[in-house]
């Protein structure tokens, strides 16, 4: 039998990332910690160790305590080695961030954005949002490893732009990495907004040792995102994860798809802010009116949270049929999926809000119960940051990534 020839530079640069992402994923580690994750032998560890070592990548961080044996040194990601900005536009907010190389966040800023702000002005804010994170964090050009950045909707990373927004109206056509390429000369990744958020759990949150789980992004809008087999689901064209766009009660109100009866017509933060709406032009009495001040166009659903919190009738009943419908849709995700983990983040993610117990009902009545008793229903980690810490990892995947390879 004839043997295949080992590329041992392939070999060699497997080895490289696995031993990036353990020290990660762990942070301190010793050599002999690295051998018996990646499963090497320890001239090949301390050999590859080594060379990360010179190139900037590790340094060490001291000695382990002492355990009646030899006290081994310890690794970590140097944080010298370069930085990652991580852009997210979200429908009322723009926020950057800048991380190290162990992923630790260092500068923040946060600016506000409107739905229906020009494209000019929204890549004007991008553009100014870099530099004060460059500028004010002192960082050289040649030290930004790469820019992730995050938004709602569809993009083609192939031509670099993003196609459409279903948050910012005019957010559609635009060549964004070109655009930023201009401004920052590395690398420039783009994901959905809701996808970046699941990343970002699965890096630093509530499912960092999860291998199958989906995250739920409850807002304006409803995001889904999906890891299966501990790699991110994005179907065949890039469009998996539409939840907020499937069917539950069909010839029901049109959507801002074109379609009818979509789960975000009854549960989504748009929806419940056009139902108060409508239900207080017809003279019915609620909370959110004095929450505004009397500005309708003032309402978010953060307000009717609070009216509903503190006993609003009108808040409650609309909370109440979001939560069934969002109860439904989940439910059939677990029927279909039958994942280990859900995780929400947004809207119904407040443990203490009688709004998640009703939605946690409803799934429960739905599910397949066999599916339903092994899923953990869990809250977001990373709060209003998943998304932009998402954007980070796009990154970091290129530097510790691994594929599967023949060798």
């Amino acid at each position: 039998m004839k043997r295949t020839k080992v590329n041992q530079s392939l070999l060699k640069e497997i080895n490289r990332k696995k031993i990036l992402r353990v020290i990660h994923e762990r942070g301190e580690s010793s050599r002999a910690e690295i051998r018996h994750l990646i499963k090497q032998d320890g001239k090949t560890v301390t050999n590859i160790v080594n060379g990360l070592v010179k190139d900037g990548l590790l340094t060490t961080s001291g000695y382990s305590s002492f355990t009646g044996g030899r006290r081994r040194e310890l690794l970590i990601m140097d944080p010298r080695y370069g930085y990652i900005i991580g852009i997210h536009l979200d429908i009322n907010f723009l926020v950057g961030i800048v991380t190290n190389f162990q992923s630790k966040v260092i500068l923040r800023e946060r600016i506000p954005v409107c739905p229906t702000e020009s494209k000019s002005n929204l890549i004007t804010k991008i553009r100014k949002t870099i530099n004060f994170l460059i500028s004010k964090g002192n960082i050289p050009q040649d030290e930004i490893l790469g820019i992730g950045f995050v938004a709602s909707g569809f993009y083609d990373q192939e031509l670099g732009k993003w196609l459409v927004s279903v948050n910012n109206l005019y957010w559609k056509d635009v060549p964004i990495v070109s655009i930023l390429s201009q401004q920052c000369q590395c690398p420039i990744y783009l994901e959905d907004c809701s996808r970046a958020l699941a990343l970002g759990e699965k890096w630093f949150g509530s499912a960092k040792n999860e291998e199958n789980f989906i995250c739920l992004d409850i807002g304006a809008g409803i995001g889904c995102a999906i890891f299966q087999e501990n790699r991110l689901y994005t179907g065949s064209s890039n469009f998996a994860g539409e939840l907020g766009h499937t069917i539950v009660i069909p010839d029901g109100e049109v959507c801002s798809c074109g379609n009818r009866g979509c789960l975000e017509t009854v549960a989504s933060g748009w929806a419940l802010v056009k139902h108060v709406k409508c239900r207080m032009s017809n003279g019915e009495k609620t909370l959110v009116r004095d929450l505004c001040k009397g500005n309708l166009d003032a309402i978010d659903a953060d307000m009717i949270f609070q009216a509903a919190h503190n006993g609003d009738k009108i808040a409650a009943d609309l909370l109440n049929v979001a939560s069934k419908y969002l109860g439904i849709g989940i439910a059939n995700l677990i029927n279909l999926l039958n994942p280990e983990l859900i995780v929400l983040s947004g809207h119904f993610s407040t443990i203490e809000d009688f709004s998640l117990l009703s939605l946690k009902e409803t799934i429960r009545q739905y599910a397949i119960p066999e599916s339903y008793e092994k899923v953990k229903i869990v809250n977001s980690l990373l709060g209003d940051d998943a998304a932009v810490l998402g954007a980070t990892t796009l990154i970091l995947d290129q530097i510790f990534h691994i594929e599967t390879i023949s060798v």
